[in-house]
This record gives C-alpha cells, structure tokens and sequence, in this order.
C-alpha cells in the first residue's frame, strides 16, 4: 500500500488477494459478510407490502479460478421481467418451509444445481418492491468448480446464463448508474456480457459492499437534481 497526500491506495497485487478464493471464503470473512448484509436497510420502493413473497439466490462460483457471481437473462416468453437480467429465483412455493429453501428450489428448477452443492451463508431483509412481490436475497455458494455451459438450462424459464468475475465487477471503469425521474439512482455494472441494471443491480451493489472492503469495492450513487431552467424577465420598453 502507498499514499499519496491523505489517500491511501493499495497494488494491484494487493487488490487482487481480496478476490481470491483464500480471502473470501475464509470462516471470518463469510461471518462478517453475512452479519453485514443483514443488517443493512431495508430497501422500500413501496409504501404497502405486498402479499407474495419470493427470493434470489446470489450465486458465488469459481469459473476458471476465479471467484464470480453467476446471472441468467429470462426467457423472453415470461410473462413478467421478461429478457431481463437476474439471478435465479422465483415465487415462494406452498410447500417451501423457508424462502431460503425458495431460492435453492427455483436454483435447481433453473440450473439444475442441487441444494447440496450451495452453501449458504445468510439473507437480507426483504425488498419492497413496486410490484405485487417481496423479494428475499439469499447468499449462497457453489462449492463445486462452475461451467455456465455445462449447467441443465431450463430454457422455459432462463434464455441464457453467463458468470462475471468478481475483480472485474468492481473495476471502476465498468461502474455507473441509472437515474429515474422519482428522485432514485440505481447501480448498473457494464463489466459482463449484459448490463446489470434494475433491481439486480442493486441486489449485486449490496452484497459486494457487504463481501468486501471499500478499498476493493465503492459505489457511491447520487441523484443529480434536474437543472431548471427560468425564463428571463421580459424587459420593459
């Protein structure tokens, strides 16, 4: 690490061992990944509650050593967020006992992973969103070594399935943001084969703020208020 005035800024070296399987999945890291994903506020984008409830799993995998996150475009058939970016997931089901059990049954119904194969490590709170549907994030990692290619697609429910590494999910040049006319700005990620906007974007800034440390991983957002522009006076004659 050096320093530059009163910043300090690490190697590349050093930013790389953050990424790294040894750092992440250490049993104190996973601790205080989960405790601080928790605790974190709960993200209202509707005054009401709706009824349904539903989760995601956030998939932490190994592809070519590397640790990433895994996404799934939906079909374009569906009837809702139809050719959308999302992790795997999907409605609570009468017989789930948990909606941590929800994201890993839509997981294997999606991919063909099995229950077995995740590890889970904690959920968030649940997200309010403006639809008719809460929805659950749930971290979970892949413990076998993970071929996007090679996974059981259900194609009735998932178009394509593709993994962005970690180190280049973070890089700030891939970094950005979308701002909406209601006075919100949400996180989107350029680094991987499709933008990651939305609310999984916002799900995927929540937990790398939660897995890593600022000098690793900072997304700031800020809403930029609209420039009004003011008609001059007409001037008397």
């Amino acid at each position: 690490m050096f320093r530059v005035g009163q910043r300090f800024f690490c190697s590349n070296h050093q930013l790389s061992n953050y990424f790294s399987s040894d750092y992440l999945y250490t049993e104190e890291n996973v601790k205080k990944t989960a405790a601080k994903f928790a605790s974190m506020k709960p993200i209202r984008f509707n005054t009401k509650e709706p009824p349904m409830r539903a989760a995601v799993l956030i998939p932490l995998c190994e592809v070519d050593g590397k640790v990433s996150l895994l996404y799934t475009l939906r079909a374009a058939h569906l009837k809702n967020h139809r050719g959308q970016v999302s992790f795997p997931g999907g409605k609570q089901d009468e017989m789930d006992k948990s909606l941590e059990e929800t994201a890993l049954r839509e997981t294997q119904e999606e991919l063909g992973i099995r229950p077995d194969d995740v590890e889970l490590w904690g959920s968030g709170n649940l997200i309010v969103t403006r639809g008719e549907t809460c929805v659950l994030p749930v971290i979970g990692r892949v413990v076998k070594p993970l071929s996007a290619d090679k996974l059981k697609v259900n194609p009735t429910e998932v178009e394509e399935v593709f993994t962005v590494c970690l180190e280049d999910l973070c890089k700030p040049e891939y970094l950005g943001h979308t701002q909406f006319r209601k006075r919100s700005s949400l996180p989107v990620f350029l680094a991987g084969k499709r933008r990651v906007w939305g609310l999984t974007a916002l799900i995927t800034n929540m937990f790398l703020t939660a897995l890593l440390p600022p000098k690793a991983y900072s997304h700031r957002i800020k809403y930029v208020s609209t420039v009004k522009l003011i008609e001059p006076k007409a001037m008397s004659t």
